[in-house]
């Protein structure tokens, strides 16, 4: 059976750390079962009252009476750490707030690949983009940037002489 008894240093930290503002949900039910345990409450109790499996309740008060109070704490979560830094995304930052044109998420991440040797996917970046709440436009599907200025005033005019003579053809 696992019980645990808190002394008055203890009870003083266990106090402090449940009315920290970011504590995570996790960890306040975790430091009240500490508590519960402390006022002598049994695991099946706690656990009733915490709406928890009994097994939860036994495995964290072990952890506590093993690790003690940073124990109970979250642990970080595995995954890699983004190559964007910060400073990378202040510049991206900067050249979208630039306005000179508009971006897309493809065209931001071959500009940080170009400037800064860091090359993201799209996805990555867009990600990277909607949390930094910069707004990026996608580009629209037209041709108007590979058409020739000559060929477009050409045909344009040809198309009012066919209006004036009224044929469609």
């Amino acid at each position: 059976m696992y019980r645990i008894t808190l002394t008055d240093d203890q009870r003083i930290e266990l106090r402090h750390r449940t009315r920290q503002a970011a504590i995570a949900p996790d960890t306040r039910d975790r430091l009240e079962m500490v508590r519960l345990s402390d006022a002598s409450y049994s695991v099946p109790k706690i656990a009733r009252h915490l709406q928890l499996h009994e097994q939860t309740v036994r495995a964290w008060i072990k952890a506590f009476i093993q690790g003690g109070f940073d124990a109970l704490v979250n642990k970080p979560r595995g995954g890699d750490t983004s190559e964007l830094s910060p400073a990378m995304l202040e510049a991206v930052r900067a050249e979208v707030g630039a306005g000179e044109r508009t971006w897309s998420a493809a065209q931001s991440c071959d500009w940080v690949a170009e400037q800064h040797g860091v090359r993201l996917s799209p996805g990555r970046m867009r990600v990277h983009l909607k949390r930094a709440k910069l707004s990026y436009q996608r580009t629209s599907r037209s041709l108007k940037h590979k058409q020739k200025a000559e060929e477009v005033a050409e045909r344009t005019a040809q198309l009012e002489e066919l209006e004036k003579r009224g044929t469609g053809a």
